[in-house]
């Protein structure tokens, strides 16, 4: 029997890595889309695409056929967000009305990642349903374009991801392979004793996505089980890793000027999504496996 095609956007990408590498993508004939960065993946058939290039990426849908589309790629970086709104606007908002509308006219079941971040922070453990105030341009473009998949595409799966953490191979872009290495060098990091995420990684993240994309629409909250702050996280880290902690330095957000302000609690609540079947790991079993090679 043919295999279904799954098209994966951001492939060289932290998610994208988790995504492509997932026991639940070996039942795929997996194409991956990126612009930059290498992708080290025998099993899938890897394209680089600059995907503001709307006529290339509907001739790509149109010749792959693709059976399920997971739309990973983004500018993550919130300060850079902040200090450049237009590059923002244009990777975050308009590659993915686009793309939501090619996946439209095709049909083709489509997954749009979106962010904890569209939340003001007030409150923590937010609902799909709960309203979102996002702080910072990031959060606030993703947002938007969650509000455009919704119009031009509403069977769309919008999901929220929130601080993720996985394969220190998956990305150098990510802050928790360079966490490590910062505490390896002997280097002091601040970090917030007053911001809290529902942190989770990408392994279970991405095995939530590929159980769910075909089979769900709307928003779903897929994060991980446990509330914890910046500095308990990096507490946990360390001690997974056998780090030294006394280089850690607990911190307020009002102590660090940044570009994009920070949102204090934008936990969330992940009941939706586990009575559909989602099965996230708690952050310290995921540590466990990364360091004990079995991730």
């Amino acid at each position: 029997m043919q295999k279904k095609k799954i098209l994966i956007t951001g492939a060289s990408g932290f998610l994208g890595y988790h995504l492509l590498r997932s026991s639940y993508v070996k039942g795929f004939e997996v194409f991956g889309l990126y612009n930059s960065g290498t992708i080290s993946f025998e099993h899938s058939t890897n394209l680089q695409v600059d995907l503001r290039n709307y006529i290339d990426m509907g001739n790509i849908v149109d010749d792959i056929e693709p059976d399920i589309v997971i739309h990973a790629a983004a500018l993550t970086d919130a300060n850079r967000c902040q200090t450049d709104k237009e590059l923002s606007y244009e990777l975050n908002v308009e590659v993915t009305r686009n793309l939501a509308g090619i996946c439209s006219d095709y049909q083709v079941p489509f997954l749009f990642t979106s962010t904890d971040l569209v939340f003001d922070g007030s409150r923590g453990n937010y609902l799909e349903e709960d309203f979102p105030n996002p702080l910072m341009i990031y959060g606030e473009h993703k947002l938007l374009a969650e509000q455009e998949v919704q119009r031009v595409y509403p069977s769309a799966l919008i999901a929220r991801c929130p601080l993720m953490f996985g394969a220190l191979e998956a990305s150098n872009k990510n802050y928790f392979s360079n966490f490590i290495k910062s505490l390896h060098e002997g280097k002091i990091s601040k970090l917030f004793d007053d911001e809290f995420r529902s942190v989770c990684g990408g392994k279970s993240i991405a095995e939530g996505m590929l159980h769910l994309c075909e089979e769900v629409s709307g928003i779903v909250h897929l994060a991980g089980p446990d509330r914890v702050s910046r500095f308990d996280f990096g507490v946990a880290i360390a001690e997974a890793f056998r780090l030294d902690k006394n280089l850690l330095e607990a911190c307020s957000q009002k102590d660090i000027q940044m570009s994009a302000p920070r949102p204090a609690d934008v936990s969330l609540n992940i009941q939706k999504a586990i009575s559909l079947g989602y099965a996230p790991m708690s952050y310290q079993e995921e540590l466990k496996q990364i360091t004990s090679g079995s991730y």
